[in-house]
């Protein structure tokens, strides 16, 4: 019995550390178990990591944290090409249009690229057409990556 109670309570202080929860409505998914960045990245993977500017964002990751949980939308090596129009596609993929403004009609910045993605960086994105993601804040460098995100719910 005291077995029993003893793994609960490790499990109990170590869970939580591994657990986080999305509340923006940016993506599918909103609870997410953490685990160690492996350091090999693919389309579609799930990634925390440290952003410099979240200004236009409402905090809610991590208390007192510049941190965000995206998708891989693009790779280093694929083709990412945003048109006159504000529309990003990834190899012939569609990622999404960048807006003009947010919801309370604040001008969002705007990320212009046209190439191959460079070698260590990342375009991130979110399931939403208004998530705040790289279509706004541009690439993202590997040693941003915090932790990679498995979606639970």
């Amino acid at each position: 019995m005291a077995l029993v109670f003893l793994a609960f309570g490790l499990l109990g202080a170590w869970l939580p550390e591994r657990l986080t929860v999305a509340t923006s409505g940016s993506l599918e998914y909103r609870l997410f178990f953490l685990r160690p960045y492996p350091g090999s990245t693919e389309v579609g993977d799930y990634l925390v990591f440290r952003h410099r500017e979240l200004s236009q964002v409402r905090q809610g990751l991590r208390q007192g944290g510049q941190q965000m949980v995206k998708k891989v939308g693009c790779i280093p090596g694929e083709q990412l090409v945003r048109d006159g129009e504000g529309n990003f596609t990834c190899d012939g993929r569609e990622l999404g249009n960048a807006l003009a403004a947010d919801s309370t009609g604040r001008p969002l910045p705007q990320f212009t690229f046209a190439g191959e993605v460079p070698p260590g960086k990342l375009f991130m994105i979110g399931s939403h057409p208004r998530s705040y993601d790289s279509r706004y804040f541009g690439f993202i460098d590997a040693s941003q990556i915090l932790h990679q995100a498995l979606p639970l719910w």
